[in-house]
């Protein structure tokens, strides 16, 4: 599975491609392309994000200390 940086790399590769396109609906596809993946990593991060909030405010959900 992809990162939410991999997603935007890719977007940012669909929109230079859009710009170099000459056919409007080609053009139309990279950009539509390049939503879709913004959207990817826009959720990715929400879901990573999520997490990450949720370990940060309960720290012993994350590694749970052993008794000695």
């Amino acid at each position: 599975m992809a990162s939410a940086i991999e997603y935007r790399a890719m977007a940012l590769e669909h929109h230079r491609w859009a710009g170099m396109c000459r056919s409007p609906a080609s053009r139309e596809e990279h950009f539509r392309l390049e939503k879709e993946l913004l959207a990817l990593a826009d959720s990715e991060e929400g879901l990573h994000g999520a997490c990450a909030l949720e370990q940060a405010s309960n720290p012993a959900a994350v590694a749970p200390v052993k008794p000695q």
